[in-house]
């Protein structure tokens, strides 16, 4: 198979752009090189839900930054659908990205030769990097950033009980039944003209409003559905069990989207204790920055420096 890769030059660094061919897709990507290392290891980023591009959205660029720095070269590609890549996102769920998270993975180690590479994945992205490696990803390690380690069922449960905090009894006893109904209607793969006429239904009037009032994750469209229906009982700890490779999960103290302590708690009892590095960060929320978003918390960049360039001299399968 063919790789398409054109290079150009920036003051700090070579950029490549890459495009690496799916089954029913392309998805576009760049490669970044520190202009030391021409043959650079490899960290190859994955972002988290939604229509995310390379960069997820302000997320990666200094995180990159910081892993140039170490010698490291960096690579992260637009979900399908999104940017220069073809398809539609919600095309693929958790499998569906990680098979396409290898597919990069092997690309970009083939475009540059680098002998030692690894996967980083944010949010949704940490359960598709865990089934990457465990589906044979070429990496010697993985990091986790606020990486949920429960399924998207509990992590939105979770996530749905903290807005509701705060709002009388009755709204939080609402939400949370309209929730658990709407994901059970998922997980059985209901047709979507059923489940939008059930919130339409004048009897759950009052707890679609409360959950429209809290932001909760209730899909608007078919295409969403059917990816809700696919992904809403992924359950990370088969990979964690598979995982031969060291990984680094880094939380925030402070995430109101992840159960930290119950991801924790899942990590240290489904991953072999010599593989699993955990870090929470006091003062970071879901993406690691501090509550007045001037940047992350204390520690959280070198954290991730420190771990990469501990992996520097340790080849990757190939």
């Amino acid at each position: 198979m063919e790789y398409v890769v054109a290079g150009r030059h920036t003051r700090a660094m070579q950029r490549r752009e890459i495009v690496v061919p799916r089954p029913d897709c392309e998805l576009a990507g760049s490669i970044w090189l520190p202009d030391r290392e021409p043959e650079a290891p490899l960290v190859v980023m994955h972002p988290g839900s939604g229509p995310s591009d390379r960069d997820n959205d302000t997320l990666f660029p200094p995180i990159r930054e910081r892993f140039l720095a170490t010698g490291w070269a960096v690579a992260s590609f637009d979900k399908r659908g999104v940017g220069g890549s073809t398809g539609a996102w919600t095309d693929a769920d958790i499998v569906g990205q990680a098979q396409d998270a290898v597919a990069c993975v092997a690309a970009c180690r083939g475009a540059i030769g680098a002998s030692s590479a690894g996967l980083f994945g944010h949010s949704q992205g940490g359960w598709v990097v865990l089934e990457a490696a465990a589906r044979g990803a070429a990496v010697g390690f993985v990091i986790t950033n606020s990486g949920p380690g429960v399924s998207p069922r509990e992590q939105e449960m979770f996530a749905t009980r903290q807005g509701l905090q705060g709002r009388s009894a009755a709204d939080v006893d609402t939400g949370l039944a309209a929730m658990t109904e709407l994901f059970d209607l998922a997980a059985a793969r209901t047709p979507w003209p059923q489940v939008a006429a059930w919130m339409a239904d004048s009897a759950r009037a009052e707890a679609m409003r409360i959950l429209a009032d809290i932001g909760a994750f209730v899909p608007a469209d078919a295409a969403l559905w059917g990816l809700t229906a696919a992904l809403i009982d992924h359950d990370p700890r088969a990979a964690m069990r598979l995982l031969t490779v060291p990984i680094l999960t880094v939380f925030g103290a402070n995430d109101t989207a992840v159960p930290v302590e119950a991801s924790v708690d899942s990590y240290r009892r489904h991953v072999r204790p010599d593989l699993l590095t955990v870090a929470v960060l006091e003062g970071g929320d879901h993406r690691l920055e501090t509550p007045d978003a001037t940047g992350f918390a204390p520690g959280y960049l070198s954290l991730l420096a420190d771990y990469v360039g501990s992996r520097s001299r340790q080849p990757s399968p190939s």
